[in-house]
């Protein structure tokens, strides 16, 4: 198989990866195989497979994420079950793979078409959320009061506001444009990706939306103006759609002054106060196991010997529903340690990036990464496909921005 052929089937696993990151976690991975194997078959075809090491170890990435490995691996080996535990490890080695994965593959060529197919891929299942609602409300069937297009609701919202950040990135930052009509696509994108979000009423994508505004009037620069005429149409269709939707505007009151030991199924104040009950079940854990924590994917399994009453409607729960203190307990300070560390590294690589090339790529990675580190408050989402791969797409883009002229 000659380069350009390879390098072709390379540009097509990752435009699947890149449809698929929204909604499927099967094809994502299984895109995700086939740019690695590709990736080493060009390599080691043109003789440079031997630079593959050099690339990776000489990566400013690659210490943060081997500490945090190897102490993902040390709290398996110490944990109360760990097979549970290693297996999270190769949860969490396959996180590293794909962001190794995408940062050798992705070139600054591919991005406009890569970023289109993803925008696309979110335009379509914002539309699908939104339908689902307005076909809920219009035949009085409360059954799907929150948009979620086939999937998890906090999933689906963390996924469309990971996409609204590129959206506003390019709405922002635009650059020379490589097929006709392409900006078109961003400006109508932006409002049904925004209003699915909406309508999903999760906690964290609310607490996503509000950091993103943060962030890109603040590293947005000569932008600020537009990105303020943004931020007052998000304003405006927000405050339409909660005086047009009685189950939103409830779960915003709820959300705002939740009732205290309410625990009902359906109530809009359940949701707050079993995360309340969690997040001090994970402190108990990480008091009793403060360095090492109870082991990764162990929660559920020694939970009723931390709680041994029910907690909600599922009583035992695998998931802390904050990603910091769900480490903290899985594996104790060492591991919230590696996983801040971790966290901060990316988002100074972003920077460092952005600071080299002000692309609307670069930007999507930088103020992608405080969005989810939010939103990670309510959930555990980086130990989830679904958004962890979108934001190595995001850095991946960031990367190869640094040649990306912007357009005068």
């Amino acid at each position: 198989m000659k380069s350009a052929a390879t390098d072709r089937y390379i540009s097509l696993g990752l435009g699947l990866f890149a449809f698929s990151v929204i909604f499927s976690v099967t094809a994502v991975e299984a895109a995700l195989l086939l740019v690695l194997a590709l990736v080493l078959f060009k390599k080691r075809a043109e003789g440079s497979l031997p630079s593959l090491k050099a690339d990776l170890y000489g990566h400013p990435l690659f210490l943060p994420w081997m500490l945090y490995l190897g102490v993902c691996l040390l709290t398996a080996l110490t944990a109360y079950y760990p097979v549970k535990g290693l297996g999270q490890v190769n949860s969490d080695f396959l996180k590293y793979v794909c962001l190794s994965t995408l940062l050798l593959a992705v070139k600054k060529e591919h991005l406009s078409r890569l970023a289109a197919i993803y925008t696309l891929t979110a335009f379509v299942f914002a539309l699908i959320g939104i339908a689902e609602v307005v076909r809920s409300i219009a035949v009085g069937d409360l059954t799907i009061t929150r948009a979620n297009a086939f999937m998890n609701a906090v999933r689906y919202s963390e996924v469309m506001t990971i996409a609204l950040t590129l959206i506003i990135s390019r709405l922002l930052l635009p650059v020379n444009e490589v097929f006709r009509g392409e900006q078109l696509l961003y400006k109508l994108a932006a409002l049904p990706v925004f209003t699915a979000i909406t309508l999903t009423q999760t906690r964290g994508s609310y607490l996503g939306l509000i950091t993103l505004v943060a962030v890109m009037a603040w590293f947005g620069g000569a932008a600020r103006k537009k990105m303020a005429a943004i931020t007052a149409v998000m304003l405006v269709a927000a405050a339409l759609l909660v005086m047009n939707n009685p189950s939103l505007k409830t779960r915003l009151s709820a959300m705002a002054n939740p009732r205290q030991g309410d625990f009902a199924i359906g109530s809009p104040s359940t949701g707050i106060n079993i995360r309340k009950e969690l997040w001090k079940l994970g402190f108990t854990m990480l008091k009793a196991h403060p360095v090492v924590g109870v082991g990764p994917d162990n929660v559920k399994k020694v939970f009723t010997r931390f709680h041994p009453e029910p907690v909600g409607y599922e009583g035992i729960w695998g998931s802390l529903h904050n990603l910091y203190i769900h480490q903290a307990a899985e594996r104790g300070l060492l591991g919230l340690g590696a996983l801040l560390l971790l966290f901060w590294t990316m988002f100074r690589f972003a920077l460092e990036r952005f600071r080299k090339a002000r692309s609307p790529y670069a930007l999507w990675a930088l103020c992608a990464l405080p969005v989810y580190y939010v939103m990670n408050l309510t959930e555990i989402s980086f130990q989830h496909v679904h958004t962890a791969f979108a934001i190595f797409l995001a850095l991946a883009f960031s990367a190869a921005a640094v040649e990306e002229k912007l357009s005068s």
